[in-house]
């Protein structure tokens, strides 16, 4: 029963974070209609360069406030804190 209440968990973040993706995408198209021709390369680099920054500034401050744990922490911390109790993981 825990792996299809972890697989779900799974699913819905990373649901999550096609919405986010799209997102990004539809806003591009959106600042792309309003701007001229000539501007429209400079209106992308902003959106990569925004995309780009906010993804390293989740992986380094967001993650942790999410999820409790560093990200570049290893899978061996992950499978700790994932455990149902402290007592049942003791033997790790």
């Amino acid at each position: 029963m825990e792996q299809v209440n972890h697989a779900g968990n799974t699913l819905f973040v990373l649901l999550g974070a096609i919405m986010v993706l799209a997102m990004h995408a539809g806003f591009a198209f959106l600042e792309l209609g309003t701007v001229r021709r000539k501007n429209q390369v400079n209106a992308l680099v902003k959106i990569l360069t925004d995309f780009c920054m906010s993804t390293i500034a989740y992986f380094f401050i967001g993650y942790g406030i999410a999820y409790g744990i560093h990200f570049f922490s290893g899978a061996h911390t992950w499978r700790r804190t994932t455990a149902t109790s402290w007592s049942s993981s003791s033997s790790c």
